[in-house]
């Protein structure tokens, strides 16, 4: 599966809201005969290829910056940057380190080379409450915020990269309260170290919320919930723009992966891709 970033008739969900409202239609999050219309009105006013399909330059156009992003991990080996700027990908989540101690081979190469060619980076910690040793969710994931921000201090948190972000994917099984204060914790550690309001991001899936979180107390699912959200639901056989039907707690997502099967220039094998919601690039930015 190669990028795509072009919404068309059948598509559904918060990105299709979008462009109804910058086309000044009914914004229901269904991309119909109307919106299909409305969309072959705006190429032809803009001398583009009337399809009445909303890809780049169409949303260009109507002021709706695309996005393509991916993220990568030592499981990506040697990545040549500048084939995968050529490609387009504007950001890289790269994987640093993992519970307390472990820190993830070559991240420090992958943040050299992303920065040389001008592609946004940010790092992530893969989280791992289940590795806790204390009845106390608030020691470990301290001991794995600092791990991860010494780490990161190494290569650089700077102004304008992307937003640290904590991949939750592991849990205690049996403890979904653990888990949810546990994140909680990790993420004012890290927000607190970066200071001037920089909320980290939260990468997770409908599974890992309905197995790790999803019994946990409201209010503290209520504070999760704040944080932007990275949601990962993998196309199959439908095209659905958009997890909407899956998302857990958040109203809309911030960025979609909606491919672990991918292929991205310069990257050998397979690679997550994602897509950011129109407009929210300088949100998950350090400022």
């Amino acid at each position: 599966m190669s990028f795509i970033y072009t919404l068309k008739k059948g598509d559904k969900g918060q990105e299709v809201k979008r462009l109804q409202s910058r086309l000044k239609i009914a914004a229901d999050g269904d991309f119909g005969p109307k919106t299909e219309q409305s969309v072959k009105d705006c190429q032809k006013q803009n001398s583009l290829v009337v399809d009445g399909l909303a890809g780049p330059q169409t949303l260009g156009a109507l002021g709706i910056a695309v996005y393509p992003g991916i993220d990568v991990s030592a499981w990506n080996g040697k990545i040549d940057w500048k084939k995968v700027a050529a490609a387009g990908v504007k950001y890289v989540w790269v994987k640093a380190t993992e519970g307390q101690t472990h820190t993830n081979r070559a991240h420090a190469e992958k943040f050299a080379g992303a920065r040389d060619n001008n592609i946004i980076v940010g790092g992530y910690h893969f989280g791992r409450p289940d590795y806790n040793n204390h009845d106390d969710p608030m020691v470990d994931a301290e001991r794995e915020a600092h791990h991860f921000l010494k780490t990161m201090k190494k290569v650089g948190l700077h102004s304008g990269d992307m937003l640290p972000t904590l991949d939750v994917e592991k849990g205690m099984k049996t403890d979904d309260q653990y888990n949810v204060e546990w994140s909680l914790r990790w993420l004012e550690v890290v927000e607190n170290e970066i200071g001037c309001g920089n909320r980290p991001v939260i990468y997770t899936a409908k599974w890992a919320w309905d197995l790790f979180l999803a019994k946990a107390n409201k209010k503290d699912l209520t504070q999760l919930v704040e944080y932007p959200i990275w949601w990962a639901n993998y196309i199959r056989k439908d095209r659905l723009v958009g997890p909407e039907k899956k998302l857990r707690g958040w109203k809309n997502w911030d960025v979609w992966q909606y491919s672990g099967h991918g292929a991205c220039p310069g990257i050998k094998g397979r690679c997550d891709l994602n897509w950011m919601a129109g407009d929210t690039l300088d949100k998950l930015r350090i400022s």
